[in-house]
């Protein structure tokens, strides 16, 4: 039914003259009404019954040449029609996707800006039955109401540094679900929020696409009654089509130590030398040796043995000649500062005997004037033929390599394959590759728009992913989820949502979008370091998205043999309390004896029992269900999974304890920043009460069966405790465990604890 797609018409000619003509493209799931002589159009979502625009038609777009009428229409293949103006520009309308999309496309030779669907995509306060919103794919997401009250305007980029990293936009309004979608790196989307305070009635959520230079093909696909579950679920099947959903079991199959990955936390030394350059790179300001090679594997092993943290990202940066972010692109060899190549691969080899995944961190697109290699012939010009600048940073001002010439770079024998046979690590990151944004280039040399680079960067992924095994990069983007393994900088930053961008000011609420279609796809983590003392809330977001935590704060050299920083005390379960997960009061990391009983340790501790392992039981399915519990939308609950494979995700975004019933649980409290997790393979909670047990300042517990069996058959159960009272209900019976135990439900006698 879905290919029978027919064209109703009040004139059937294949070319007409401009005399007013209703149009209608049809399928079985929508109905589109083209005006043959304004060219204005509406469309139909016939499973909901919901039409867009709401109310009247919308324009065929903002331009110069699409002012005035068309002068003909032509109708072809019975499923597109075109509006030709005087001039002979076009519009086209067509029913693609097998009947489910609307697709418009422009045909003109202008490469002017095209603005188009603010009109078509508008959400009203008052479209009945519930309140209507746009769900943004930034960083993890954006859900921005139309009832915010908030006045804004903002554009994201396709692919731009905290724009739209998927090519997608979600609308939501009268209880009915579309995705627009489109293949171009210069489409602009528009959120535009016009609050009224005064006349709720009259706030609305528009949504424009500008269309710039080569992008001129938008399309719209219906999903029927739905949210934004629904548009995940539909977009997540179109991306299967476009072969972007690649999944970590393809990955692992394609390179075994992809596995490795599933449930490891991210550590990073970020700069083993920090060598600080003057702007123009000829002069010393200062150097700081913050670990030797030597002292980056002793952290992984004080990981791996002293805190047991079982899987690991371990990533070194600042190993490269001159120090990080200095006199690239000229790695090699490591600098003699902190040991030099014997000493890194020494390091390297190490880290991985832990069953650690080694990595290192290098940098393609930062170019600086004392590095061997410089050349302005590899950067990046204006189309006055200047050279195009990037950040100061460490190394001094760096300049920005065109695309083709970092791919150039890294494939000459000194660069990425001399650093393999060197030190052998699994895994290799490139920083800003993904993160910085398409990028523009008018050296007559080597010129590039916003689509060649992204075609060059996925060479340049796709180069380095066969030199390592494993490849990533920082923040993330869809087209290259084909082509990594793992992202940096997705989840958050520095311990807050966004970098530059603040939800707040549109009114917005962040919610896990990226989880709801890819989360089985890539491994993911936040950047940059943050406070342990003040990431509760951040703790709490990635537990509802299921991603290991990102520790990127460590103190220098062998810090856990010099700092003996306070552990945090515990506080009222009323009070909302920042630095809960720092806590060990009889818990796993009490009896840890200072300097080692540090507050970065028992951070990382308590995060990485919870994160770790339930991003390993989910990392193979999707979020497929995320609801708002509470009317304030501040009590969630995340659904991994289908049927009796599900993993369920409850956290409180609160300041206030929240109640929640589950199924192991009862009848729950969670603090604010508090969780529950209950799923056939992982059980998890910080709670005030959970199964008929009241915890006055709140405590944390995990549960994982040992054996092959789900845990309400298990009869071995490893208990983890990392703080608060040590009694823990299970089937009925109350076991004391002060750190960590084993326990055997069949026979509570036979317990080992240790």
């Amino acid at each position: 039914m879905l290919n029978s797609i027919r064209i109703l018409s009040m004139a059937m000619a294949l070319s007409v003259a401009a005399h007013a003509a209703s149009l209608r493209l049809e399928s079985a799931l929508l109905a589109v009404d083209v005006d043959s002589s304004t060219g204005r159009w509406s469309l139909l979502d016939k499973l909901s019954g919901a039409r867009w625009p709401s109310q009247d038609d919308a324009s065929p777009g903002q331009a110069a040449w699409l002012t005035g009428e068309f002068a003909e229409h032509k109708v072809e293949n019975n499923n597109l029609v075109r509006l030709v103006s005087r001039s002979g520009e076009a519009v086209v309308f067509e029913i693609v996707e097998n009947g489910a999309a609307l697709q418009i496309r422009y045909e003109d030779k202008s490469a002017g800006p095209i603005r188009v669907l603010s009109d078509a995509l508008t959400i009203d306060r008052s479209d009945p039955p519930e309140v209507g919103c746009v769900i943004v794919p930034c960083r993890e997401g954006l859900l921005i109401p139309a009832d915010s009250s908030k006045t804004f305007k903002q554009v994201f980029g396709t692919s731009d540094y905290e724009g739209c990293h998927l090519n997608m936009l979600g609308l939501v309004k009268g209880g009915s679900a579309m995705v627009v979608t489109w293949d171009d790196a210069y489409v602009f989307a528009e959120i535009e929020g016009a609050g009224d305070q005064s006349n709720a009635q009259q706030e609305q959520l528009r949504t424009t696409l500008e269309l710039r230079r080569s992008a001129r093909t938008v399309r719209l696909m219906p999903l029927g009654k739905g949210d934004w579950n629904t548009v995940a679920a539909g977009y997540r099947r179109y991306a299967e089509k476009k072969g972007l959903a690649v999944t970590l079991k393809d990955k692992i199959a394609r390179q075994p130590h992809v596995e490795l990955m599933l449930g490891s936390s991210n550590a990073k030394l970020w700069t083993c030398l920090d060598r600080r350059m003057n702007e123009e790179s000829t002069a010393e300001e200062s150097v700081n040796i913050n670990w030797t090679f030597d002292e980056a594997a002793k952290v992984a092993e004080h990981l791996r043995n002293d805190l047991q943290i079982d899987r690991c990202l371990f990533m070194i940066g600042g190993w490269t000649e001159g120090g990080y972010d200095c006199r690239h692109p000229d790695n090699l060899p490591a600098n003699p500062e902190c040991g030099g190549n014997e000493a890194l691969a020494g390091a390297i080899e190490r880290i991985q005997k832990l069953g650690y995944v080694g990595c290192l961190h290098d940098n393609v697109q930062d170019m600086y004037r004392d590095a061997k290699s410089w050349n302005p012939a590899f950067i990046e010009k204006h189309p006055d033929g200047s050279l195009i600048q990037g950040g100061r940073w460490l190394g001094g001002r760096a300049y920005m390599v065109c695309a083709p010439k970092q791919l150039e770079l890294a494939k000459r024998p000194q660069n990425l394959p001399e650093t393999r046979r060197l030190f052998a690590p699994w895994s290799y990151f490139i920083d800003t590759t993904y993160a910085v944004g398409p990028r523009e280039c008018f050296d007559p040399n080597h010129p590039i728009g916003r689509n060649d680079d992204i075609a060059w960067k996925i060479r340049l992924s796709d180069y380095a992913r066969d030199q390592f095994g494993i490849f990533g990069s920082e923040c993330g983007r869809e087209w290259a989820l084909p082509h990594s393994d793992f992202f940096e900088g997705l989840v958050g930053v520095s311990g807050r949502y966004y970098h530059n961008l603040k939800p707040e000011d549109l009114g917005a609420t962040v919610i896990p979008f990226f989880e709801m279609v890819y989360h089985d796809c890539q491994i993911c983590y936040g950047k940059y370091g943050y406070s342990a003392e003040k990431a509760a809330e951040y703790v709490a977001h990635h537990v509802l998205c299921a991603r290991p935590l990102h520790y990127h704060s460590f103190g220098d050299h062998l810090y856990w043999q010099t700092s003996a920083d306070r552990t945090q005390d515990s506080k009222s379960g009323d009070t909302p309390d920042p630095a809960c997960y720092t806590r060990c009061d009889n818990g796993w990391a009490e009896i840890m004896l200072p300097p080692k009983k540090n507050t970065w340790d028992v951070f990382i501790k308590n995060t990485h029992e919870i994160l770790g392992p339930l991003h390993r039981v989910t990392a193979h399915q999707r979020l497929n269900d995320l609801k708002f519990i509470s009317s304030d939308g501040t009590l969630r609950q995340a659904t991994y999974g289908l049927g009796k494979d599900a993993t369920v995700v409850i956290v409180n975004f609160a300041s206030t304890p929240a109640d929640v019933t589950t199924t192991f649980g009862g009848s729950v409290r969670l603090p604010a920043w508090g969780f529950v997790v209950e799923g056939p393979r992982f059980a998890a909670f910080y709670a005030l009460r959970w199964n008929r047990q009241d915890y006055d300042k709140g405590a944390l517990f995990t549960m994982q069966p040992t054996d092959d069996r789900d845990l309400t058959q298990s009869a071995s159960i490893r208990i983890f405790h990392g703080f608060g009272p040590a009694k823990l209900r299970w089937r009925d019976t109350v076991y004391e465990v002060p750190r960590e135990q084993i326990i055997t439900p069949a026979s509570p006698q036979s317990n080992s604890a240790k």
